[in-house]
């Protein structure tokens, strides 16, 4: 492997995972699951307050940006979710 296919290699591995923790934080706030055991749903609950914050923070604005993905249109998606309680 060229030094030039091992950079390019980095950087879609950096770029995959970026973009995987984007989807897992949209995905964590559109989760509906109900489960039997009370701990389950208390994970689950912190599953979506920390994809909460991550959406609403600096670093997921400076994420799309790098990756050119449309924060507004993904933050709008997401957050709409986070007020069906």
């Amino acid at each position: 492997m060229t030094a030039e296919e091992k950079h390019d290699a980095e950087c879609e591995f950096t770029r995959n995972l970026l973009c995987g923790m984007v989807q897992q934080a949209v995905e964590d706030l559109r989760s509906e699951k109900v489960f039997m055991s009370k701990q389950l749903n208390a994970h689950q609950e912190i599953d979506r307050d920390t994809a909460l914050h991550f959406i609403r923070s600096k670093a997921f604005q400076g994420i799309c940006d790098v990756l050119s993905l449309p924060a507004d249109k993904i933050k709008t998606q997401a957050l709409k979710y986070e007020s069906r309680d």
